[in-house]
């Protein structure tokens, strides 16, 4: 069974961090990622942030599937999935 986090390295990601007020900060789409965490840590270095990434929502999309989901990071650095409203 595969999950959302076990990403393909051929998979085109987009990674989009938003910030407190609902303002996008940064976007990329990359290929070469295994997992959602390791998007979203690439996604916080290359994006040069000047506020905390506990602060920011993580919106991870798999181009090739196109399932899409929220993060927050908590205070201890791990990811939290952002539950949808249906």
């Amino acid at each position: 069974m595969e999950t959302f986090d076990s990403l393909k390295p051929q998979d085109s990601v987009s990674v989009t961090i938003w910030g407190p007020e609902g303002s996008r900060l940064y976007q990329s789409t990359n290929t070469g990622y295994h997992t959602v965490e390791e998007a979203i840590r690439i996604a916080v270095k290359n994006a040069g942030l000047v506020i905390s990434p506990e602060d920011c929502v993580f919106e991870v999309r798999n181009d090739e599937t196109l399932v899409s989901h929220s993060y927050r990071l908590n205070a201890h650095g791990n990811l939290v999935l952002i539950p949808t409203e249906d």
